[in-house]
């Protein structure tokens, strides 16, 4: 795993989804995004994250790989694998049944969003534009310097 000035520059969880857990992945992600610099989108990947661990714990058996990365130059990425052979079906919500929702808020808050069938079950990749702004430094040290002088406007 890559990093940068001790900033990991991936998210990468084997775990099998539990509703207990999901406090701390909630916490694990907002604390990374933000050291990423990606704090304009956080409450947004934050709830597209948990839509799709929700969705494994209830169709997808509960184990599944979640790998969150920022993509250069503005783009977050999200994948969650998971063992079930079948993809999400767009339904339309009917009433207060929460089934159908979910797909509706990742088609809202994602940039784009697809279902790959694998080998050995299927991945969930979605992609989000990022306001481009610098990482909160760390420890002191900015990941990112400034390659070029700081523009003057009137």
């Amino acid at each position: 795993m890559a990093s940068v000035a001790g900033i990991e520059r991936e998210l990468r969880l084997s775990l099998t989804v539990q509703p207990a857990e999901l406090r701390r992945i909630r916490r694990d992600l907002v604390e990374r995004l933000d050291a990423w610099g990606c704090a304009a989108v956080r409450d947004d990947a934050v709830l597209v994250v948990m839509e799709l661990l929700t969705n494994v714990h209830q169709h997808g058996g509960g184990r599944c790989d979640l790998l969150v990365r920022p993509a250069e130059p503005d783009r977050l990425l999200i994948t969650v694998s998971d063992s079930a052979r079948s993809a999400p079906a767009r339904r339309k919500p009917s009433g207060t049944a929460e089934d159908g929702r979910r797909l509706i808020l990742i088609d809202e808050l994602t940039e784009h969003w697809e279902t790959v069938l694998t080998t050995t079950g299927k991945e969930i990749r979605c992609s989000m534009r990022v306001p481009l702004t610098h990482p909160a430094p760390h420890r002191g040290v900015d990941p990112w310097p400034s390659t070029h002088a700081p523009s003057s406007k009137s």
